[in-house]
């Protein structure tokens, strides 16, 4: 009868933490939904700053990681200070995934894919309102995009990084 009460008495062990950190996409989805949205999101904010002169670049941070948001910073003010205007806003024509991780690999990506964009309603004004964008500028642009989880005080992904691989008439496949 003594171990029986004993026993009564002692508290269940919680079940241990577990020993990993969930996934951050469980599947493609998940990762081309961020990818998407992320982009659009990054597109949206650099299209405001430049709309509205360059001021308060530091906007982009939220978007973008360290690294990525030092050269936008620079090609943000770089556009405003040489008296340019943007006029309109290109639209996201479509996203894929090439890669994507459970979790962030050693530079921090989570996932690789492109974004093309539609430039037609996007016009560049001169300090006169005159347009300089060139008569046979490519219709689309395509970019390699790499995301990655954003940090306290940025959105859930960032971009970290978006380079320019393919302009033409369509999307690159």
């Amino acid at each position: 009868m003594g171990l029986l009460a004993l026993t009564a008495c002692t508290e269940v062990e919680p079940a241990p933490p577990p020993s990993s950190t969930p996934p951050v996409f469980e599947n493609e989805e998940q990762a081309l939904a961020a990818v998407t949205e992320t982009y659009q999101e990054f597109m949206r904010i650099s299209n405001t700053i430049l709309v509205e002169g360059g001021v308060d670049v530091d906007r982009i941070d939220v978007i973008v990681g360290d690294e990525l948001a030092e050269f936008e910073h620079g090609s943000l003010i770089e556009l405003a200070t040489a008296g340019k205007t943007l006029v309109g806003a290109p639209t996201l024509v479509a996203t894929s995934v090439s890669d994507w991780y459970a979790q962030p690999d050693a530079a921090g990506v989570i996932a690789i894919g492109t974004a093309c964009m539609d430039l037609t309603p996007v016009d560049v004004l001169d300090s006169n309102g005159n347009s300089v964008v060139a008569p046979d500028r490519p219709r689309t642009r395509t970019w390699s995009v790499k995301i990655g989880p954003g940090r306290a005080g940025q959105s859930a992904f960032v971009l970290i990084e978006h380079d320019a691989v393919h302009e033409g008439d369509a999307c690159a496949n």
